[in-house]
């Protein structure tokens, strides 16, 4: 069950560098050939500085970035076992390019306990150079086990 008081709770700083190789690797993953994540003349044709990264990215930051995301949940509560991913949210202010390092900072935005079900939210902020450019957010529910 689902600690409530985790509300709040802040976990500990990552940093991640952008990878032009993982920028290609999920749009390759998810079916995505838009020629902006794969070749740096054709995104600066169409205003951006370099490949960005797509919109989904962020979840490549916290697995890979951040792989602790997984016992911090566990602290708090979260039986893995019973996870079950019910959205994701992105505000960007910023494109990430090739080259980001980005610092991130997850915390549990809300904690729901009773019922059938454990329902939290992560807020992942990011920044580069001190900046927000990202603010990431995962609902996930715990189904609990019946008696």
């Amino acid at each position: 069950m689902l600690d409530i008081n985790a509300q709040g709770k802040e976990f500990p700083e990552f940093k991640f560098e952008i990878e032009r190789c993982k920028i290609k690797e999920l749009c390759m993953a998810i079916g995505d050939d838009n020629p902006i994540f794969y070749d740096k003349k054709i995104a600066i044709k169409e205003g951006y500085t370099d490949t960005p990264a797509p919109l989904t990215f962020p979840t490549v930051i916290n697995f890979w970035g951040y792989p602790e995301i997984w016992d911090r949940m566990i602290e708090i509560g979260v039986d893995v076992k019973r996870l079950l991913h019910a959205s994701e949210e992105y505000e960007y202010f910023e494109p990430l390019y090739p080259g980001d390092i980005i610092t991130g900072n997850v915390s549990v935005e809300s904690v729901r306990s009773g019922g059938v079900m454990d329902v939290a939210t992560f807020k992942s902020t990011y920044k580069r150079d001190g900046k927000v450019v990202l603010i990431a957010r995962m609902k996930i529910v715990v189904m609990l086990q019946g008696e």
